[in-house]
């Protein structure tokens, strides 16, 4: 196996980002330095929990050698790292490993795979979830993808992708799930605000039509997730999969046309693939804020975790007292 020292130069030097979809409103985190001291886990349960300071590939890699023996199938070394944010993905032989930080509701893993078990347009782990004093544990097919997607692509796999599972029995989706942590944390002013808005936000969405219905989402939709596994493309990252209103998994590739991030020919591909348009759901501006929201309690979380002071807070709190 590789040590962790060369693992984790090799990570730094690529400065590969995990998948988080809370992470896309905000810059991509920088390397682990200066790592704040660890702080007791708070109230405010999530199913993905956000790992505390100090936990990462040191952990994770301790994480895959405690949860080897307990797994049905033999897992390679260790010899890449995919990723390195809210969970570690680490390429170990023939598997993807993903580890995830404690408190990681191993149910909720378990249940989207066994729901999205045998699926033709997803990849999904391969053995349940292994819980380990350093993290929980999942081992999926490693597939090998030579190029990287497109957004037609993207948006023709989704497609597949919820007509496929339509009737998959997943958890609904509950966006926001990991503001309460971060915001236990926060003067009881600021917290009360950010508690507020979410409410105020998620109540808006309860009353929300949906053009295209409700359906099974993915929930982190980009090119980047898409893999190729000879002729077809697969979805990964299954983290998000829940039950909600199917346009949100195109909400995301039209707010990447509307800053500028993708082009309109891209854009125009995406949705001709998918086959709908977004932009004119009435649900839109909504997502967005509630994805404004997310970002901010992601920036919280990474500024703790990587010892950065949240001097910029109270002018963002300031803005989230009028939520819609």
């Amino acid at each position: 196996m590789l040590t962790f020292r060369v693992l984790l130069a090799r990570q730094q030097a690529r400065d590969l980002p995990d998948s988080d979809p809370e992470a896309l409103r905000m810059p991509s985190a920088p390397s682990q330095q200066q790592l704040a001291p660890v702080v007791p886990t708070t109230a405010g349960a999530a199913a993905l929990p956000l790992p505390e300071p100090g936990w990462g590939l040191e952990a994770a890699l301790a994480a895959v050698e405690e949860a080897r023996p307990h797994l049905p199938v033999v897992v390679g070394p260790v010899d890449e790292v995919l990723g390195l944010l809210t969970t570690v993905v680490l390429g170990a032989g023939q598997h993807v490993l993903k580890v995830y930080p404690p408190g990681t509701d191993v149910s909720h893993l378990d249940r989207v795979h066994a729901a999205l078990a045998g699926s033709r347009t997803a990849a999904c782990a391969v053995v349940p979830a292994v819980p380990t004093a350093h993290g929980v544990l999942t081992a999926a097919r490693r597939v090998a993808s030579m190029r990287v997607a497109t957004w037609a692509e993207a948006g023709s796999v989704l497609r597949a992708f919820h007509e496929e599972h339509a009737a998959a029995d997943v958890a609904d989706w509950a966006p926001l799930s990991r503001l309460d942590s971060q915001a236990a944390l926060l003067p009881v002013e600021q917290a009360e605000v950010l508690r507020t808005a979410r409410d105020t936000l998620l109540d808006e969405l309860s009353r929300t039509g949906s053009d295209l219905g409700p359906g099974v989402i993915h929930g982190d939709v980009s090119p980047s997730n898409v893999m190729h596994d000879g002729d077809a493309a697969t979805l990964i990252d299954l983290d998000w999969v829940a039950r909600g209103p199917r346009e949100y998994d195109l909400t995301s590739a039209s707010r990447r046309f509307r800053a500028g991030e993708i082009d309109r020919r891209a854009y125009r591909d995406f949705c001709a693939a998918y086959g709908h348009d977004v932009l004119s759901w009435d649900g839109l501006e909504l997502v967005d804020r509630i994805a404004d929201l997310a970002g901010v309690v992601f920036r919280i979380w990474d500024c703790r975790h990587h010892g950065r002071g949240l001097d910029w807070l109270d002018a963002e709190v300031r803005l989230w007292r009028t939520p819609v």
